[in-house]
């Protein structure tokens, strides 16, 4: 069966910089600088070197100098945003001017350093282009995947592609789905694409908030009343099952319904025909429900607060969504397609988002969600108006959010053989490795051992010698 996974991108290739630079010094500076192991660098000394490599290359950033012999000042600038569209360009210029700066950014520059520039400040720019490139194609790849069938969402989680995989094998199907997650996790959504790939795509699909309302009204609202069933009831009025015919209704916050409207609720569930209050017929309908809850059930059945029988009729398929805070390599890419979106939405530039910034965004553990997450883009990006982010930007302090991962810390003796040292040293590794990756994954165990690309059993049994605990990670 094809899954979601299935679908992904292929990883990453090296990042791709090309740099253009006439002044032989400066350019063996600029590569000096530059030159690490997962980047490929290309050095060249024209404008049209620079442009068959980017050409040929399709580079994840291009330095420029704006001095190039064949075609000085920003029309290369131009040039690059044209042919490569989202291609990030640093200029360089040794004539700094206000007007040069100016006409640079207007061209499409990223930033405009004067040469010759210090290693750092390059190191600096460059860091933050590629961290803003990557971002923006972690969000197309998503992308890719939802188009590929789920147009609402956008993840690389693992554990969202196994929801992906549930919405698809359950939706051609009738059975009634029961979604559980905290609040802001997307419940209506999983909701809307059931709908969506089921055979009643065509259909009525009606939500309603079980919580918001009054038992009595409730009952109005879900199955209708006849005229007269209650003052103010001055005509007959079809209920939600009736309204969704041959289409769906999601029932969410199902959790905080009374024990009476259960009664109904089972009953229509069993013999798919609703009675309206006041009324002494039944009429037929044909709805497929879809439920949602953030509370716990099964806690609800053992305190007497929610029946048992209606509990197993709605647990036909059951499908947990995770909390964002245990799928954190989602955050980056939500947030920047919530800051784009919201940028298109208010007719402002969409501010960057620094490392320093991202990082705390990622680390932070997010009670509200997904929700929570999209509210704040919207802020961000009515008050940067278009300028970069800051952590002072951010709702909370750094005691409100997760502490980095702690480095490997190895006390390497020289005089000890390179064998022996590997083998002193394993399970000190392998304990760093385990730790990273459960923190990482939120205490995740079939997440983890993906990633770690070992089997469920072997990450437990590892865990277990190495004394360490998921649940210490679960919330971080």
């Amino acid at each position: 069966m094809d899954t979601v996974a299935d679908r992904l991108p292929a990883a990453h290739r090296p990042e791709t910089l090309v740099v253009a630079e006439p002044d032989d010094t400066m350019r063996a500076r600029l590569g000096d600088a530059l030159r690490i192991d997962h980047r490929d660098l290309r050095l060249c000394r024209t404008a049209r070197e620079a442009l068959s490599l980017a050409s040929e290359l399709s580079p994840d950033l291009v330095i420029t100098s704006l001095e190039l012999s064949d075609l000085p000042g920003p029309p290369i600038i131009d040039i690059f945003v044209e042919r490569h569209p989202g291609l990030p360009v640093i200029a360089l210029t040794s004539r700094p001017s206000l007007e040069r700066g100016v006409a640079a950014i207007r061209a499409g520059a990223m930033d405009v350093l004067e040469s010759p520039v210090h290693p750092r400040l390059v190191l600096d720019a460059v860091d933050l282009a590629l961290a803003e490139r990557r971002s923006r194609r972690d969000v197309e790849n998503a992308k890719a995947v939802a188009r590929a069938g789920f147009s609402r969402f956008l993840s690389r989680s693992p554990r969202m592609h196994e929801v992906f995989d549930q919405i698809a094998a359950v939706a051609p199907t009738d059975a009634t789905v029961l979604i559980r997650g905290e609040t802001g996790t997307g419940k209506e959504l999983v909701s809307r694409a059931i709908h969506d790939h089921s055979r009643r795509a065509g259909r009525p699909f009606i939500a309603v908030n079980c919580g918001a309302f009054a038992e009595s009204l409730l009952e109005s609202e879900l199955f209708g009343h006849e005229r007269g069933a209650f003052t103010g009831a001055s005509g007959q009025r079809r209920g939600l099952f009736e309204m969704s015919d041959m289409g769906t209704l999601f029932l969410d916050e199902l959790g905080e319904t009374s024990l009476n409207v259960q009664v109904s609720l089972l009953r229509v569930l069993e013999t798919r025909r609703v009675r309206r209050v006041g009324g002494h017929s039944e009429v037929g309908v044909d709805t497929r429900i879809v439920a949602a809850t953030h509370t716990r059930l099964e806690q609800a059945v053992a305190d007497g607060k929610f029946r048992e029988d209606l509990y197993y009729r709605l647990n036909v398929f059951p499908i947990q969504l995770p909390p964002l805070r245990e799928r954190r390599e989602d955050i980056p890419i939500l947030a920047r397609h919530f800051i784009d979106a919201a940028s298109d939405d208010f007719g402002i530039t969409a501010p960057e988002v620094p490392p320093d910034v991202m990082d705390q965004l990622v680390r932070y553990a997010w009670p509200g969600n997904v929700r929570q997450l999209r509210g704040l883009c919207e802020r961000f990006v009515i008050r940067a108006q278009g300028s970069p982010l800051a952590a002072s930007d951010l709702p909370w302090s750094e005691a409100d959010i997760s502490p980095p991962i702690a480095p490997i810390d190895v006390d390497i003796d020289l005089g000890v053989p390179l064998k022996q040292t590997l083998e002193l040293h394993r399970d000190q590794l392998e304990r760093a490795y385990l730790h990273r990756m459960l923190a990482a994954n939120g205490g995740h165990l079939s997440q983890s051992a993906q990633a770690a690309g070992i089997t469920r059993r072997t990450l437990y049994n590892r865990m277990r010698a190495h004394g360490l605990d998921a649940e210490d990670y679960r919330g971080r």
